[in-house]
């Protein structure tokens, strides 16, 4: 298959999925968009620096001469696996919420391993390796999901304090 037919797929099941998985009434809409622009800004403050110095390529990407990073992939695809990483994790305790991201930053590992291998989509440089593209999606998961429960914390306390005042 083509690197370009390929991107155009996942661009199609990105877009989809978007719409799918934003809108669901499980848990709080705006919360699902807000995870979505987090993870949007994280990725971009990490990718920036790795794509800057040559770790990772991206030479088959929508828009070259605009982007370094693959679009596809930075502001569709990892942030609408946040999403669901948070709606899965959504009513979870602390220790499984930890251990489920296991559950999304595999399989995204597996799969950029393989366009890695078998396209010209993703190119690894200067010793970046599977492992470490597990471990910033992992940790950019958790820093996204830690994010939003302190989020809907402050703003039950502040809610409740705003609440208490207009009695």
């Amino acid at each position: 298959m083509k690197d370009r037919t390929l991107l155009n797929l996942f661009t199609l099941a990105g877009v989809g999925g978007s719409l799918f998985f934003l809108l669901r009434r499980k848990g709080d809409t705006k919360d699902w968009f807000l995870i979505f622009f987090i993870k949007t800004l994280v990725s971009t403050i990490i990718d920036g620096p790795i794509i800057k110095r040559k770790y990772v390529k991206y030479p088959h990407r929508y828009f070259p001469k605009f982007f370094d990073s693959n679009i596809v992939f930075l502001y569709i695809l990892f942030p609408l696996s946040c999403v669901m990483y948070n709606q899965f994790t959504y009513k979870m305790q602390t220790g499984k919420t930890l251990l489920s991201v296991f559950l999304f930053s595999g399989p995204m590992t597996l799969m950029e391993g393989w366009l890695e291998k078998n396209t010209n989509l993703v190119e690894y440089h200067k010793g970046w390796n599977s492992y470490i593209t597990f471990a910033v999606l992992s940790f950019t998961f958790i820093l996204v999901n830690r994010t939003i429960k302190l989020i809907r914390f402050l703003d039950k306390k502040i809610g409740h304090t705003e609440d208490m005042k207009s009695e």
